[in-house]
């Protein structure tokens, strides 16, 4: 008798990202124990790249499930009308997707944006920027959580304050150096993540100006190495293990149902830590 194989799906835009390769360890630690295989796709942020590693996924007999950060555009929701069409449970993680009724886990990205353009207020920054990420739902509630801190507390936020910066050190980087080539007064910067920070931390540094003692800057994802960088980075701790556990879970829940489930939603709470480069550790 032929043994049954057991897989899941799990199709992310970046394993080089800490906070996506410790979300496919919160996925495998909860999966694995189960008996399931979780194959790793990277579709390196292209949505046809990843459409081509769910057709293959969906082509696949032995396929049970699928969890998504989809790299779609926010609008796209032909894939998963695929996969719906072929009846496979899938959850979809950290990029939401309103016009899709799927399970979704995720953090409240506005309240991310917020909670960091806040902590920079608090120690004194009124010319604060944002190096945004990818046209993500992610990136877009970062940014609009930075906007509406600055509004609450009176300050602006010029369309010249804000830089497209993807979600690499080297997108950082650039994004920096534009921001500094015309923002001579900046005093702070809110990063779409650690990765886009650490770039712009590197883009301060050669200009000749310090962190955090002339520009302050938060991350967000808590990487592993931000606390041993040159500068220790302040960021957002996204608690991304826990987002693929929970992810996971649901849809553990839903290859196991004898009828669909109803679609769930959760935000996973995330913390800030706060380093050196906001000023964290008096120097």
């Amino acid at each position: 008798m032929e043994t049954r194989i057991h897989i899941i799906g799990l199709v992310v835009p970046d394993l080089t990202d800490t906070h996506f390769a410790e979300i496919a360890r919160g996925v495998s630690r909860v999966l694995q124990p189960k008996g399931y295989t979780v194959l790793i796709s990277n579709s390196e942020g292209d949505a046809e790249c990843e459409r081509q590693a769910v057709n293959l996924l969906l082509s696949c007999s032995h396929v049970d499930g699928l969890i998504l950060a989809s790299a779609q555009p926010p609008e796209e929701t032909a894939l998963f009308r695929r996969i719906e069409k072929h009846k496979l449970p899938y959850v979809l993680i950290d990029r939401a997707f309103p016009a899709v009724e799927a399970s979704y886990v995720g953090a409240d990205d506005e309240a991310i944006g917020a909670m960091a353009t806040e902590h920079l207020i608090s120690r004194g920054c009124r010319h604060i920027a944002h190096i945004r990420g990818p046209e993500t739902s992610t990136a877009a509630g970062r940014l609009k959580g930075y906007a509406d801190a600055l509004a609450r507390h009176g300050l602006k936020a010029p369309p010249a304050y804000v830089e497209s910066g993807g979600s690499s050190d080297s997108a950082g980087y650039n994004a920096m150096q534009r921001l500094l080539s015309v923002n001579p007064r900046l005093d702070g910067v809110v990063c779409f993540n650690d990765a886009v920070a650490v770039g712009a931390i590197k883009a301060i540094l050669e200009a000749g100006l310090e962190v955090p003692y002339d520009i302050e800057v938060v991350g967000a994802g808590n990487v592993h190495y931000s606390d041993i960088l040159r500068v220790p980075l302040s960021t957002i701790d996204l608690n991304s293990s826990k987002m693929g556990e929970c992810a996971a879970s649901i849809l553990l829940r839903a290859m196991e149902a004898e009828e669909p489930l109803p679609p769930e939603r959760v935000l996973i709470p995330f913390e800030l830590v706060a380093r050196e480069s906001s000023q964290a550790v008096a120097v």
